[in-house]
């Protein structure tokens, strides 16, 4: 073990307590924190204009106030329903990871985790359900294949870390954006309130995990895991324009492309993968990407 390895090991085991204790000071029947209205709020945007994929067309500013406000509501529900996906997969691998092989400080944490996750969909679902027409279906394919030693376990935590950080960008925009509907507002808020103890906990996970293994794989396999976190990271962007908004709304799906050729777009996604994309050069993992 290098003395890096041993420094973010011992980070690790010095950190993951005090999470875990602030998760106990943090826990609280998620249904109660907010004020769940009988009806949508139709003079109140559910998502904040410059966080959608769509807002630099020309199609976008053509639209009228009840569109705009349909249409943000739409994605909201998208944005929340990629949540449920991504917060699915991640309850299953860490229900199957709880107390395999681990120290009792990861465990215990791992267990405020699973629970916040659980409590998270839960909320997500509610507004998906009340006032979004239903939650998107998960777009998403998984293939079987083989891995190194080490590598399923690093791949888990690194894509839930990608992901996590990718919505606490448009969590924290929008929890402070005065245009947003105050539920929607609140739910964002809490959501990234929990999430920075989660992607703490991520960062020197996956980083501890990277030390360990990085040295028993050829440089080969280090820059093929790169790149495909490097693919994962387009990959959980794309999903965030997602055609079956547009289908809903009434527009032809092929304006997809537009969106993502469109700067606005690609502005959006470096910035929302900007602090994620600098971490795992930092520590090593995409230098080569």
């Amino acid at each position: 073990m290098t003395e890096q390895t041993s420094t973010v090991s011992s980070r690790l085991a010095r950190t993951t307590p005090k999470l875990t204790a602030l998760s106990r000071i943090a826990r609280s029947d998620s249904h109660g924190l907010f004020n769940w209205p009988a009806n949508v709020a139709t003079d109140w945007l559910a998502m904040s204009e410059s966080l959608l994929p769509i807002a630099g067309l020309a199609v976008y500013r053509e639209l009228s106030d009840e569109q705009r406000w349909r249409l943000t509501l739409l994605e909201a529900a998208n944005f929340f329903s990629l949540n449920i996906a991504g917060e699915r997969e991640l309850m299953s691998g860490l229900a199957q990871r709880l107390y395999r092989g681990r120290p009792a400080f990861i465990s215990n944490y791992l267990q405020h985790f699973l629970e916040e996750e659980n409590a998270h969909t839960a909320v997500f679902a509610r507004f998906c359900l009340d006032y979004g027409g239903g939650i998107f279906p998960d777009r998403q394919v998984r293939f079987p294949r083989e891995f190194l030693r080490g590598e399923e376990e690093l791949l888990f935590f690194a894509r839930v870390l990608i992901f996590e950080e990718v919505a606490h960008f448009y969590n924290k925009a929008m929890s402070g954006d005065p245009e947003v509907w105050p539920l929607a507002r609140d739910i964002n808020r809490y959501h990234a309130e929990d999430e920075t103890r989660h992607i703490a906990f991520g960062r020197l996970q996956v980083e501890d995990m990277w030390e360990r293994c990085a040295a028993q794989w050829s440089a080969d396999d280090r820059k093929r895991i790169g790149r495909y976190l490097a693919q994962y990271t387009t990959m959980v962007l794309q999903s965030y324009v997602n055609p079956d908004v547009y289908r809903a709304f009434g527009l032809p799906t092929d304006i997809r492309q537009q969106i993502l050729a469109s700067p606005h777009w690609i502005s959006l996604a470096v910035r929302s993968t900007a602090r994620i994309t600098r971490w795992l050069k930092k520590i090593g993992v995409n230098d080569d990407v």
